[in-house]
């Protein structure tokens, strides 16, 4: 038989001496198992699984094991174990037979289910108790009789051995609390039988481990070498599971402290840059040191391991005994790199970086907060959102629903403090848990923001990033993980600038002055002082709030300040103490009053009212003792007729008898305007069942009692209208707000959008959450609009105060951790967030603006899509208040399915989802003037939209050549829609084609029709709204996800739209940039105002929806919104069928497909890789035209290979403009490229030119890839990369001067000649000067070769099949290039752009260099992120012109640097000589060099990052160190510096070493004998010349070391762990020294003894 292994679970390596004292104590006196539950009891319940069988469990059943903690059999023949719901208060029983043998436990198996993979061991017993996973309680009886007692008392009933209450709802523990809660993977278990009767202390949640008393173990047999690849081996488990082996590796993480007792190594030389899909397994292993104290090793030791290998709850591990499984080894080994990958999205993939060092690359953002607190946690999400609930984004079980619940599944990990403590257990409440802090808080939706790497753990049953070492509360911020601080003091002043009146919903967290101090029978949750904090449990309709007066106003202030920062006029309140329910009829609405009074208090007497309890509530017995309530601003609103409610619902069968009743008051604003009704609901939770069919949880996501959510909601529908009836002046504007315990997109909120409500966080706060559970953020609180509240409504926020904050800071959380978290800020003054929306006093209606941009003929099998994503957004927003617009290019650079037909299918698209106007985009002009007039528009019978281009002109006059505006009738309102295009269209398409058109300021142009439409004459035009489509937008030079305020900084175009539009214009949309933006943009010339400035990004990926509430009598726009869309991933049949116009777009679209397949999936050649354009952003997106690429290089290939005959032109060089590259080679599914496919590639249509430019020409055509238009300015996008064939390369220095970057250019790989000619070949646009590359209109016998660029290209693919990427770059920045080096000198150089971006493109590792032409050996350098630092000596057999080639692994990129070499100078040696090697410190040092071959000069010497110049003197130089020089070791150099005849020379290093002065180290060890498991005392004292010695001291127990500490005074103190073996130990401890004094130790003795048990 083998004894019971402890558990490794959460919290159990983290306990104080005070508690393992106490325990050790309480053992003192063990008796065999006897009446009551004692810590003296033999046989304990060690552990309870009730998540057998589950969804989602471990276990396929439910279990209880005992554990014999004595050293004697117990027989348990005619005992039982009892079973009991969390609240109920009767017991099943399960008998049991046979005896416990001393030190082991005894297994009883229950209830089995569907769920779980794992069958339990044979069991010692087996009954059918169907336990709940979360909470419930069990007891051990010393009788088969069931159980009588209840609650508490059954800790204290007769035959009652034991009692274990788990779950925050258990009714029945034994000590101050019930255990914590388990889950379907998760049991509650003791640490090592700890039995302090307090199942709070004793008790800890982690992976269930059952054992039966007759468990034994194998021998793991002897130990075979293997690799960490071999023993992860792929899959979730080891092969090698079970057996002994010896492996190596780095270590990269070490916790000797924190609990988990081990540490993490790698495969040497592993890591870095990784490709998951080739990767098999990690090279990653935990390392878990079974005993014998902390690990000794550190982070880079190379070591070597044997252990036996396991798995230990999903992580594969290696277990050693102790320090004597591993040695560290002497021979360094090859640096572990960190791997450099997105967080991988599946189990799979993660699998094979377990237990690796990880750096985290893209955005991180904060998911979850709630155990941060407990266990050191936080939960991350991979990417920029926090992971969100299903049904928050999608109806229960649409495909939304799904793709977000996989979402979340692909995004979702864990941050860890690298322990397993658990900082809210008795024993370890006097700390602090790391991450959590007043001022820099961790909160939901934050980002989170790495320093160092991590390591990919898993642990508890999920993914964790654990930091290398123990992270604690003291840890600085650069050695751990940091959090972007989003808290905001007040909602968002912004998105409420336009209101004239704000509406709240405020819960107030159970607020009660009703305390549980003062009413009988009422039991508290208590701080760590054992002071009551909060009520626990009351009787009746007792109080669930606040324990005592101060819990209280430490609650009421929270509260108090927040919602005086809301500033809102009317507010209700949700989970405020029904007083009447609660105290009697006598002291109705008695709560609700002192908030008011403390409101009033805080914010000015007279500043808030509440609306008193209404008449029509029912009984107080039928109501609970939680209610709603409504405050208001009495000097904004003032009420209109008596409080309502719904209060004919409450009984049996009824829609509220489970729920609060729904109050209502009306308004009407002081200053004028219209009233308005405001209802407050709080729906059934979604925590328990209530009465009706349906109540159960159907695991749909919406949670239990739905079917009474959908009732309430229907109630409250039905009943709004018959208040309404009752006032004499009508009231049509109603808010329905509160808690409505359902997220965005259930069922009870369905009901409620049926009968013609908005929600008004999703129409104006769009990303914002008023909850948080289990990670996952979504809205419980709404604030829902009818129609005409709608129309009022300006903008919403939803301030996120409360649900991102972490508890701990919560008043109920009071004192719970060693820091004070409290304050009374309004942070954490509940646990959901306010939402607060602004509305108008008067009627408004809302102007739906829809806009796309760029959309380049996308018909593909994403059109119908597109086209549903239009039509559910103009549903929503109604036919008539909606206007469908476009900011140009919609055709153009089209794909194949349009392009083949000359657009025509995508201007069929755009008809038939009626886009009403279009500005004219620069694409629009790629096949002419005329080619736009007489076919794309044809007088408005083909293209039926608008076309607007108001800064369009006939050429050389200022007569407009298309239309400037279009006038249209929406919400009654007249809009109108001025567009123009880009000022640089002349040099983006042919300018044959325009010849006869001029292109103005788009700016001036809109402010000029601006002026014409709201001047107040009708004869020319009258706006109420005016919309300016601009195609032009945001820099291309600035990052993606620059703010506005970027972006206005790095001025331009865009930054004069925003700042020089005429402030008459309402809404700006823009295009041609290709970016994703949606600002409220200032408006210039008026204070305060702000309008929407937005683009899409491209490709009808996303829609564009501006929403203008405009006042309907004076046209003014009251307020705005602005986002973009995403394409809906609803299905196609389900859009055709629901919009007549995606029908005809799909008929369209299915045509079009048809047609384009006939030739377009017709193969012309294939791939071996993707081979594309430079991807650049987070994620990384395509078509960075600012990178070189791998698509770009070989397109020039194919125009230098098309074009080499003299026939065509005789090409020797090949040119690309970015911009021409529409789509990538990508090699999925087969690698062959169809037709299709390869005119995406080049859909312009260019005819091929060639042309001769001089060398010198064609180093002015590299400069101008830093652009300037034809006026000097420098234009949106600010550089372009030209792709070039692979004969030529080329150096730059981006940081001279303009004009003067290219410092090199190689061709055929010789350098350019200035004055020779070479034939070009290029696109006929890029020939005529196109994308602002003038130099090639001076080329000379510029030729047309007849070829059209996609049949060369196709042709091209053809002839090379297949086709592969190359990854040498044409391009490498170089800086410090000189222009010549003398022979022997050091040449160096800064290199950096050796990587491509391209997809599959490695990243370099090494980088060679060599002297062409010369014998001396090449040198490697290292590459890191592109760039490498190059120094490389002039060997002595090359002068005059010569090249260094650098080359780079494993890339192929060729680097040629020209350099002139002249001769040397005479060579010198330089001696160094000091006066004393060894000196004390204080003591002084001479240092004397000597020069060889120069007598003058200068010599500077150097150590410890100092140095000293002094003057060389007949060859000799001398100085003295400073006395004042720390303890160590240091390198003193001294170098000459070299003169016109002499060359510089070094010293070799002369070594001094500084000695401190002594110390003495004293150490005592409390107390010098003790037990196992128990923490032992170490107290250290260090003095020097007479003084307390400042610095750290090192504590070792035989020889490992156990804790490194800083002294205080002279002192410390360090608790060694407890988990030493039995026996004696030689505690040593050590100080380290500091810069002034000298090391010393001394040494104590330890004996550890072994427990009576254990005997």
């Amino acid at each position: 038989m083998q004894a019971v292994t402890e558990r490794r679970v959460r919290g159990a390596g983290a306990v104080t001496a005070a508690a393992l004292t106490a325990l050790a104590v309480s053992l003192a006196g063990v008796a065999p198992a006897g009446a009551a539950v004692s810590p003296t009891s033999q046989v304990v319940i060690n552990e309870v699984y009730g998540g057998g069988g589950n969804s989602g469990a471990t276990f396929r059943s439910d279990f209880i094991e005992l554990a014999n903690t004595g050293t004697t059999a117990v027989d348990v023949s005619g005992w039982s174990v009892q079973y009991g719901s969390a609240a109920g208060t009767s017991w099943a029983t399960t008998p049991l037979t046979g005896s416990i043998p001393a030190g082991a436990t005894y297994l009883v198996q229950q209830a089995t289910g569907a769920g779980g993979t794992v069958d339990l061991p044979a069991p010692d017993a087996t009954g059918t108790l169907a336990m709940s996973g979360t909470a419930g309680k069990v007891a051990l009886s010393s009788s088969a009789s069931a159980l009588t007692c209840a609650t508490t008392a059954c800790a204290t009933a007769a035959d009652v051995v034991d009692l274990v209450g788990y779950g925050a709802t258990a009714t029945a523990f034994a000590g101050t609390g019930p255990a914590p809660a388990p889950s379907n993977t998760n049991s509650i278990s003791r640490t090592a039988f700890a039995n302090t009767a307090n199942n709070a202390a004793d008790f800890l949640a982690g992976a269930p481990t059952p054992q039966p008393s007759g468990a034994t173990g194998e021998e793991p047999g002897d130990p075979v070498a293997a690799t960490i690849l071999e023993i992860q081996g792929p899959g979730a488990t080891s092969p090698l599971a079970g057996q002994a082996v010896i492996t190596t590796g780095v270590v990269t993480a070490a916790y000797p402290t924190g609990g988990y007792f081990g540490f993490a190594i790698q495969t040497p030389g592993s890591g870095g840059d990784t490709d998951l899909a080739a990767r098999t397994s990690s090279d990653g292993l935990f390392v878990y040191q079974a005993s014998g104290g902390a690990p000794t090793v550190a982070i880079g030791d190379h070591v070597q391991v044997t252990g036996t290998v396991s798995e230990f709850a999903g992580l594969t591990e290696l277990t050693v005994a102790d320090a004597t499984g591993y040695e560290v080894l002497p021979d360094a080994a090859a640096p572990v790199a960190p791997v450099t990958v997105a967080w991988p999205a599946t189990d799979a993939d993660r699998e094979k970086l377990e237990s690796m060092l990880f750096a985290p690359t893209g955005a991180y953002t904060v998911t979850d907060t709630y155990s941060t607190n407990q266990y050191g946690e936080v939960g991350l999400a991979f990417g920029d959102t926090p992971l969100v609930q299903p049904t928050e984004v999608g109806a229960p079980g649409s495909a939304e629903a799904a793709a977000t619940a996989e979402s979340n599944a692909a995004r979702g990990v864990v941050l860890d403090d690298g322990a397993s403590t658990n900082f809210l257990s008795a024993a370890n409440t006097g700390q602090t848990p790391p991450y959590v802090s007043l001022t820099n808080p961790v909160r939901v939706g934050a980002a989170a923001q790495f320093s160092r790497p991590v390591v990919v753990d898993y642990r508890n049953d999920t993914w964790k990033l654990n930091p290398t070492a123990q992270v604690t509360s003291a840890t600085a911020d650069a050695d751990r993980v940091t959090f972007k601080n989003t808290r905001t003091d007040a909602p968002d002043a912004t998105a409420l600038a336009g209101a004239d009146l704000t509406v709240a919903s405020f819960n107030v967290l159970n607020y009660f002055t009703t305390l549980g101090a003062d009413v009988a029978g009422c039991t508290p949750y208590a701080d760590r002082a054992g002071t009551g904090i909060t009520v626990r449990e009351c009787p009746g309709n007792g109080p669930r709030g606040a324990w005592d007066g101060a819990s209280l106003q430490r609650q009421q202030d929270k509260i108090v300040t927040a919602i005086n920062a809301t500033e809102a006029d009317v507010v209700g309140l949700m989970e405020i103490e029904n007083s009447a329910a609660v105290d009697g009829v006598a002291s109705t609405d008695e709560a609700l009053a002192a908030l008011t009074d403390a409101l009033n208090a805080a914010a000015g007497a007279g500043t808030w009212a509440f609306v008193p309890s209404s008449a029509d509530l029912p009984d107080p017995a039928e109501q609970d003792v939680i209610t709603n309530a409504l405050i208001y601003r009495p000097a904004a609103v003032e009420r209109v007729g008596a409080s309502r409610a719904l209060g004919d619902q409450s009984g049996d069968g009824q829609a509220f008898v489970n729920a609060r009743e729904p109050i209502g008051q009306a308004f009407a604003p002081v200053g004028g305007g219209e009233a308005f009704f405001v209802a407050v609901n709080h729906f059934k939770s979604k925590g328990s069942a209530g009465p009706l069919p349906g109540d159960a949880d159907a695991g749909d996501g919406q949670g239990a009692s739905n079917a009474s959510r959908v009732a309430q909601a229907t109630a409250v529908r039905d009943w709004v209208p018959t208040v309404l009836d009752d006032y004499a002046d009508p009231i049509e504007d109603v808010a329905l707000l509160g808690d409505f315990n359902s997220y965005t997109q259930e069922d009870p909120l369905q009901v409620l959008y049926a009968a013609g409500y908005t929600d008004a966080g999703s129409a104006f706060a769009a990303g914002q959450y008023s909850y948080s559970f289990s990670g996952q953020s979504g809205s419980l609180d709404h604030v829902l609009l009818n129609e005409g509240f709608r129309a009022r409504a300006t903008g919403a926020d939803i301030w996120e105060i409360n649900s991102p904050e972490s508890v701990a800071l919560e008043y109920s959380r009071y004192n719970a951790h060693g820091t004070l978290f409290y304050d009374t800020s309004a942070y954490r003054s509940s646990d959901h967030d306010p939402v607060v929306v602004g509305f108008a006093a008067t009627e408004t209606v809302a102007v739906n603006l829809l806009n796309i941009n760029d959309f380049h003929g996308r018909i593909d099998a994403n059109t119908v899509k597109f086209a549903g994503t239009v039509e559910q957004l103009r549903a929503a927003g109604g036919e008539d208040s909606t206007l469908f617009l476009s900011a140009g290019d919609n055709i153009g650079a089209s794909l194949f399915a349009s392009s083949s037909q000359q657009d025509q299918p995508t201007i069929d698209v755009l008809n038939e989802l009626e886009l009403a106007a279009s500005a004219v985009g620069n694409h629009e002009f790629d096949q002419g003037y005329a080619d736009l007039t007489d076919r794309v528009i044809a007088g408005g019978t083909n293209a039926t939209w608008d076309y607007l281009g108001a800064n369009v002109y006939t050429a050389g006059t200022t007569t407009p050549a298309l239309d400037e505006y279009a006038l249209f009738e929406v919400s009654g309102l007249t809009v109108g829609v001025i567009g123009t295009v880009t000022e640089e269209t002349p040099s983006l398409v042919s300018p044959g084609g325009i010849s006869t058109l001029d292109f103005g300021d788009p700016v001036e142009a809109v402010n000029r029709v601006a002026a014409q439409l709201s001047d107040g004459d009708p004869a020319n035009g009258e706006a109420d709204v005016l919309v300016a489509e601009y195609h032009e937008g945001a820099s291309a030079g600035t990052p993606d996800g620059a703010t506005l305020e970027q972006e206005i900084a790095a001025g331009g175009a865009f930054a004069e739209i925003v700042t020089e539009t005429a402030p008459e214009v309402d809404a700006i949309f823009t295009g041609h940039t290709h970016k994703q933006y949606a600002w409220s943009a200032p408006v210039p010339g008026v204070e305060g105002a702000t309008r929407p400035i937005l683009q899409t990004g491209n490709y009808g990926e996303f829609i564009g929806q501006i929403v203008l509430s405009v006042d309907a009598e004076t046209g003014e726009v009251t307020a705005h919104t602005e986002q973009n869309v995403a394409r809906t991933t609803v299905a196609d049949a389900d859009l055709v069928a629901a919009y007549p116009r995606v029908a005809a777009v799909k008929s369209t679209v299915d045509a079009a497909l048809a047609a384009a397949a006939v030739i377009g999936n017709q193969p012309v050649g294939a791939v071996t890789a993707d081979i594309t354009t430079a991807f650049a952003g987070t994620p990384p997106v395509r078509d960075d035209r600012s990178s070189e690429s791998t698509l770009g290089n070989l397109v020039a290939n194919s125009l230098r290979e098309s074009l080499a005959d003299d026939a065509r032109g005789g090409a020797e060089i090949g040119v690309v403009n970015p911009g021409g590259l529409r789509s990538d080679l990508l090699y999925a599914p087969d690698g062959v490229v169809t037709y299709a496919e390869a005119n995406a590639v080049l859909p312009f249509v260019n005819n091929l030119w060639t042309t001769s430019l001089t060398g010198a020409q064609f180093k002015v055509l590299l400069e101008q890839q830093w652009q300037r238009d034809a006026s000097g300015n420098v234009p949106t996008r600010p550089y372009l990369q030209l792709g070039l064939s692979d004969n030529v390369s080329y150096t730059y220095d981006a940081t001279l001067a303009e004009g003067s970057r290219i410092t090199s250019i190689s061709v055929d790989g010789a350098p350019i000649d200035p004055a020779a000619a070479y034939r070009v070949g290029t696109f006929s646009f890029l020939a005529q000067g196109g994308d602002n590359f003038r130099v090639f209109t001076e080329g000379t016998d510029t030729r047309d070769s007849g070829l059209i660029d996609r049949d060369a290209w196709i042709d091209y693919l053809g002839a090379n099949n297949p086709v592969s990427p190359s990854f040498a770059r044409h391009a490498v920045a170089v800086a410090g290039l000189p222009a010549e080096a003398e022979q022997g000198a050091q040449v160096a150089v800064e290199v950096s752009k050796l990587d491509l971006t391209s997809l599959g493109s490695p990243a370099n590792t090494t980088l060679t260099a060599t002297w062409e032409g010369s014998a001396a050996a090449p040198v490697e350098f290292g590459v890191t992120a592109g760039a490498a630092s190059v120094a490389v000596a002039v060997p002595a057999d090359i002068s005059g012109a010569a090249t260094l080639v650098l080359v780079a692994a494993p890339s192929g990129t060729t680097v040629r640097l020209p350099i002139t070499v002249t001769d040397s100078v005479a060579t010198t040696t330089t001696a160094l000589a000091l006066s004393t090697t060894s000196a004390t410190y204080g003591s002084a040092v001479t240092a004397t060099a000597t020069v060889t071959g120069a007598t003058t000069g200068q010599v500077t010497f150097s150590w410890d990052g100092t140095s000293r110049t002094v003057e060389l003197v007949g060859g000799v130089a001398t100085t003295t160190l400073p006395a004042t020089l720390a303890v160590g070791s240091y390198q003193v150099v001294a170098a000459f510096l070299g003169t016109a005849d002499a060359a510089p020379s070094t010293s070799a290093p002369a070594t001094l070493t500084v000695a401190g002065r002594a110390s003495t180290t004293d150490v005592t060890v409390v107390p010098g004998t003790t037990f196992q498991g128990l923490p032992t005392l170490v107290l250290a004292s260090v003095r020097s010349a007479g003084r307390a010695a400042q610095g750290q001291v090192q504590v070792q127990v035989d020889g490992n070391v156990v804790a490194t500490r800083s002294l205080a005074l002279g002192l410390t103190a360090v608790v060694l762990p407890g988990n030493l073996a039995v026996g004696t130990h030689r505690v040593t401890v050590s100080y380290l020294g500091n810069a002034t004094t000298a090391p010393s130790s001394d040494t104590a003795t330890l004996t550890v003894k072994k427990w009576w048990w254990q005997r």
